[in-house]
């Protein structure tokens, strides 16, 4: 990330990186950037009516826990 994309996620919290489309998918979603408590900065879609971002890695353990 350059000087600017930093100061970008600082300020907003997170930081558009590009949509992205996974197999099975009926089209592309935007990704973005941001800081998980846990697991530090990962990158995720917005979930839910609300678009909140939630950490793949910690939905992933919710799942399997």
């Amino acid at each position: 990330m350059n000087l600017w994309q930093r100061f970008v996620l600082w300020a907003t919290g997170s930081l558009y990186i590009g949509d992205r489309q996974r197999e099975g998918w009926k089209g592309p979603l935007p990704h973005y950037v941001f800081r998980c408590p846990t697991h530090g900065l990962v990158v995720g879609y917005r979930y839910g009516w609300d678009k909140r971002l939630e950490c793949p890695r910690c939905k992933e353990a919710k799942k399997s826990g």
